[in-house]
């Protein structure tokens, strides 16, 4: 994997050479893409992710969004205090590291910051687990067997021992591969921290994902059964 930034007008582009030929504004812009026929489909969230095509390679596209109610007042702005501590290239470097290690976790390719004097705004692209569907979106249609929970704790595990936190783990950002890998996605201010109560804390920040779409949605098959084999998916690595 071969990291290369390059100095824009309004910021800086940084890319995975070894991935793509080249890193322009148009590899991040929604409109272009659909022009070309590189747009594949989208999903809605916090903000629209958009899969696409970049030099052959199937990518998701993601514009970096702001949450609770200082979106309404800043949107899609975060406060400049380097260009190394900005959220796309934190993340952009974390998956680097964390692809190099082994963890199932999206490749990389390419990210861009846009500075708006003391503020900026940011986009990632990642490799996109192609075959593959959320936990949320599958237990809404079927249920996971027990060794499928298991898998799910022997991943999150994993993660763990190698000092990966993730700040958002939640049913939406694992993934499950049609061959039963699982993977984790959305680091966005995900870090390497030394072994502590965080790791507790990230399992029951799922636990809590996972029964509130419990209570939303009729016929979710999640309940105690598959909480325990995840746990002890988790316990027995």
């Amino acid at each position: 994997m071969k990291a290369v930034e390059r100095s824009t007008d309004d910021g800086c582009i940084l890319y995975d050479a070894d991935m793509l030929a080249n890193a322009d504004a148009g590899l991040f812009d929604p409109v272009l893409l659909q022009q070309k026929g590189l747009v594949a489909g989208r999903a809605a969230g916090r903000g629209t992710t958009w899969f696409v095509t970049l030099d052959g390679h199937h990518a998701v596209l993601r514009h970096y969004h702001r949450g609770g109610m200082v979106a309404a007042l800043l949107g899609d702005r975060y406060l400049w205090t380097g260009l190394a501590r900005t959220r796309a290239w934190r993340e952009w470097h974390l998956l680097r590291e964390m692809h190099g290690m082994g963890l199932p976790v999206p490749q990389p390719l390419t990210a861009r910051v846009r500075r708006y004097g003391p503020f900026y705004s940011a986009d990632i692209v990642t490799a996109r687990i192609v075959d593959s569907t959320s936990l949320s979106q599958r237990l809404r249609q079927q249920s996971l067997d027990i060794q499928g929970w298991r898998n799910i704790g022997h991943c999150i595990r994993r993660f763990h021992e190698a000092g990966v936190y993730h700040a958002d783990l939640n049913a939406h950002n694992i993934l499950i591969h049609g061959d039963g890998e699982v993977y984790v996605i959305d680091f966005d201010r995900g870090r390497r921290r030394s072994p502590g109560s965080w790791r507790r804390g990230n399992l029951n920040r799922l636990r809590r994902s996972l029964d509130k779409l419990h209570a939303q949605y009729d016929g979710f098959a999640f309940g105690e059964t598959g909480w325990r084999a995840l746990l002890d998916g988790y316990d027995s690595t």
